[in-house]
């Protein structure tokens, strides 16, 4: 397995990887391939996008953007998935381990992401060092 930069000729796989994974429990995301790609070529413009690579087979996605805060630049993770069939093989924890050396490269203070409560990922984050923050809650707002 290998982690390398994608391309805009991955982002079709990627976004059926991502279909995949994501309208599975807890997430039971409905939404379709075009809506996929739309945010996939937005964060190919703004964001980075990493793939775990098998054979020349997409088996991880790591999705990420920079912001500047007060404190510093922060890495936001907006997207991690594995394969179904790759998962417990250690490309989750590689992916993880890269965007650990890139940021701690280009000198980013803090890493943050949101999961489900309910996914399993949540072991698999705090397992490898990542915590909850008890004082900060999501928020959102549907608009209909």
């Amino acid at each position: 397995m290998k982690i390398r930069k994608a391309t805009k000729k991955d982002l079709k796989e990627i976004g059926k990887l991502m279909l995949e994974e994501f309208s599975k429990q807890p997430f039971n995301e409905k939404n379709k391939l075009d809506d996929v790609l739309k945010s996939l070529n937005f964060y190919f413009k703004i964001g980075k996008i990493y793939i775990a690579v098998n054979e020349e087979e997409i088996i991880g996605v790591l999705i990420f953007k920079i912001e500047q805060y007060w404190e510093g630049k922060v890495l936001i993770i907006e997207d991690l998935a594995v394969r179904e069939d790759f998962k417990n093989q250690g490309v989750g924890k590689s992916l993880m381990e890269f965007i650990l050396g890139f940021a701690k490269n280009k000198n980013i203070k803090r890493i943050l992401f949101e999961t489900n409560k309910k996914s399993p990922s949540v072991n698999f984050y705090k397992k490898i060092g990542y915590s909850e923050y008890k004082n900060r809650i999501s928020m959102g707002k549907k608009i209909k």
